[in-house]
């Protein structure tokens, strides 16, 4: 993936080649932002372009905008698989192997080694670090030390999702590149494009992807997710006020102990919705496609304060099974009763004082 065929991050991607083209790259970057939304990718491309040796794409004005992706640099700095083992001897790659956890100090003992020598191969050595958040602090320690007096041929690119938890003068000596959340849009489509998903699906996996095209992938196994549409409907199907019906969903939403995230993070966006339905801003919907079947159904049955309590509380109930421990079985019929309930009385039939 070059910088070309990036989805979203215009201006992070005319900053990097704005960088490369005025010879003031930086000698460290912090790539910050969510899980998911392509820093890991970013600084791939934008690494190839800089190194790249071939004919490289340029704009009107001679600016190179992306690699060739054909030259012996770009095949090895962008092969079809960047999770294959890089072969590139002036990219250093810092990353977490399966079952590792932790960046140990050894890494930057190897990184401190070679990096006083010019490079091998390109123009510009790289040492990329994904996640840096997992830098033991020894770690953490000796990288700064790096970064404190910098070689003049070697850039780093330091990748964070928990930029605040990275050494405060870590931060302080790299250039902050901050990536936000892609738009549900752009991450449909990328699903349509290069997973090829079927539409329905895409925008359900987008609409709850917090804008990133990884967690999107995530969800598609989740089972949740591939039984939201019975799910919902037995939500809506359920009598107002039915104690038996309303224990059995909460049964049923027990089986998905490991998917409780999204099931929450799904109820969360319907009665959201169904708020909003109610208020009259129909365009700020993030699950338009469920709209029939959940969320106008909700907006009509319930008032404005009964929506909001509803939301309270599902926010209230997953706090209390994450953080407090409590029981899951009776914290899931608590809460389908309370949805369930007749307006006013949620608090009578959950014990929660309205």
């Amino acid at each position: 993936m070059s910088m070309s065929d990036h989805i979203g991050h215009d201006a992070v991607r005319e900053a990097l080649i704005a960088a490369n083209a005025g010879d003031t790259v930086h000698h460290a970057y912090l790539f910050a932002g969510p899980r998911g939304v392509g820093k890991y990718h970013m600084a791939r491309a934008f690494i190839a372009m800089v190194n790249c040796v071939g004919n490289a794409t340029k704009d009107a004005s001679g600016r190179r905008i992306d690699a060739c992706k054909t030259c012996k640099s770009c095949r090895r700095l962008l092969p079809k698989d960047l999770n294959a083992p890089n072969t590139h001897p002036d990219l250093l790659l810092l990353t977490l192997n399966e079952g590792e956890r932790a960046l140990k100090i050894e890494a930057i003992r190897e990184v401190r080694r070679v990096v006083p020598f010019p490079p091998i191969e390109a123009n510009i050595r790289f040492v990329l670090i994904d996640p840096a958040e997992a830098l033991t602090p020894p770690a953490a320690n000796a990288l700064l030390k790096v970064l404190e007096e910098p070689p003049s041929r070697t850039r780093f690119i330091v990748i964070s999702s928990q930029a605040d938890a990275l050494l405060t003068t870590i931060r302080s000596r790299c250039q902050k590149v901050s990536f936000s959340p892609l738009q549900p849009a752009e991450v449909a489509g990328a699903l349509k494009e290069r997973f090829e998903l079927d539409g329905p699906t895409a925008d359900a996996l987008a609409a709850m992807s917090k804008g990133s095209i990884g967690e999107s992938l995530t969800l598609l196994d989740d089972p949740v997710m591939q039984e939201r549409e019975e799910i919902l409907k037995t939500l809506v199907e359920l009598p107002m006020g039915a104690v038996a019906p309303a224990f059995e969903l909460a049964s049923n939403f027990a089986e998905h102990k490991a998917s409780l995230r999204t099931l929450f993070d799904l109820l969360r966006r319907v009665y959201r919705d169904a708020l909003l339905l109610r208020v009259g801003v129909e365009h700020t919907l993030s699950l338009p496609q469920l709209r029939d079947q959940a969320s106008a159904h909700f907006a009509n049955r319930y008032g404005e304060r009964a929506l909001m309590h509803r939301l309270e509380l599902i926010d209230e109930v997953e706090r209390g099974i994450d953080r407090r421990n409590l029981n899951l079985k009776v914290s899931l019929e608590r809460l389908v009763l309370a949805l369930t309930a007749p307006p006013g009385l949620e608090g009578a039939r959950t014990g929660v004082v309205t």
